[in-house]
């Protein structure tokens, strides 16, 4: 039951000790991709969200450093056993009550998100066909050949959704509409879907829903989920377009703006990637410009800082016949005075101290040894361990 309890009390510490940490990482990293990372590429300003992302992911992992090896003799006092029970207990359940709502919570968003996001894709692959036009398949093989892709994606026409879109995390899908594209901005459509497969951008999309669902009530992660969203179209465009011409980006600018036009931009979002996404203006503005700098110093250093948040740096102090700082607070509540004592080992302690001991150990989980220290008072006629 200790065990248990010990549990919940660290998963809530965890969680709510990662919510406050992702939730100031978010606003300095929008900060700082506002002010200082537009020098960086597109593909350093999207990954870089990965490192909240994992950190959010892992919130359950801690790692402690400890100063001085010495363990320290503890003295527990044992007097008020009744009072330090209730109080574990009313804290275990206000513990258990947290994570109970968080844990519902997650399970219906993620419940509601995943069930809407399936009957959208069996609605969509039910009602796609093949298609059978030999340049659109020869363009479409030609890419995968080009963008070195080995996963099996298949290629059909749609009239629903509108827009080009990829979906499908596992059973991947390229989804095109039945709309009079040339040559040209068919070959641009594809390559843009299948680089969002290549840079596994659905992959994420599922991570970034994964971490809504696990922090439903934290309005920072879902302002995070739409910088990420844009940011995933940005690097994909300027992929798409590495090493390409100013005549060649223009030609894909001119797709994406017929795109738009032709669609009613419906805008499914459920874990799909779209040829037109909004933020219109930012993505031409981007393909004109040239492509920044990998920036990969600042995401290393970013990345170390952040993992400091994993640590938990513990100062102990030996301790001779001092009361530690979790029970100095309490012994001074009570008034107890530790000038006058006597000392015992649990072997040679009376009979009366060995079983108060005896409570102690069992109210904490713990199994008393031989040479388990017993303090008593001659004053208050308290017994600490």
């Amino acid at each position: 039951m200790m065990k248990m309890n010990n549990c919940v009390n660290y998963l809530v510490y965890n969680i709510l000790k990662t919510v406050i940490i992702s939730s100031i990482s978010i606003c300095i990293l929008i900060f700082l991709k506002t002010f200082f990372f537009k020098k960086f590429s597109k593909k350093f300003n999207y990954y870089i969200w990965l490192i909240i992302i994992f950190r959010m992911l892992f919130f359950m992992f801690n790692y402690s450093v400890n100063f001085f090896t010495d363990t320290p003799q503890k003295y527990f006092l044992i007097n008020n056993i009744s009072n330090l029970n209730n109080n574990i207990k009313e804290e275990i359940s206000i513990s258990f009550f947290i994570l109970l709502i968080f844990a519902i919570g997650t399970i219906i968003y993620l419940y509601c998100v995943l069930s809407k996001y399936l009957k959208f894709k069996d609605l969509i692959i039910d009602t796609s066909f093949e298609i059978e036009n030999e340049s659109i398949n020869n363009i479409y093989h030609n890419l995968l050949s080009e963008l070195n892709i080995k996963q099996n994606i298949t290629l059909r026409y749609t009239e629903e959704p509108e827009s080009p879109a990829g979906m499908g995390l596992f059973k991947s899908y390229i989804l095109l509409p039945d709309l009079p594209y040339s040559a040209d901005e068919v070959y641009w459509i594809l390559k843009h879907e299948l680089t969002h497969f290549k840079n596994k951008d659905i992959l994420i999309k599922f991570l970034v829903v994964f971490i809504k669902g696990l922090y439903w009530f934290n309005p920072f992660v879902f302002i995070m989920s739409k910088k990420i969203s844009i940011d995933c179209e940005l690097c994909c465009d300027e992929s798409v377009l590495n090493n390409c011409s100013l005549k060649e980006k223009k030609s894909y600018g001119m797709t994406l703006l017929k795109s738009i036009e032709l669609s009613n931009i419906t805008c499914s979002g459920l874990l799909t990637t779209e040829f037109n996404k909004p933020d219109l203006e930012v993505r031409l503005e981007n393909i004109i410009n040239q492509k920044g700098k990998s920036g990969i110093i600042s995401g290393i250093l970013i990345f170390i800082i952040t993992s400091t948040s994993f640590l938990e740096i513990n100062a102990l102090e030996t301790i001779h016949k001092n009361i530690p700082s979790e029970n100095k607070a309490d012994s001074e509540y009570l008034g107890l005075k530790f000038a006058e004592t006597i000392d015992y080992t649990y072997e040679t302690a009376p009979e009366k101290y060995r079983k108060m001991y005896e409570e102690t150990c069992k109210v904490l989980g713990e199994i008393p040894r031989k040479s388990d220290k017993i303090e008593v008072s001659t004053k208050s006629n308290t017994t600490i361990k």
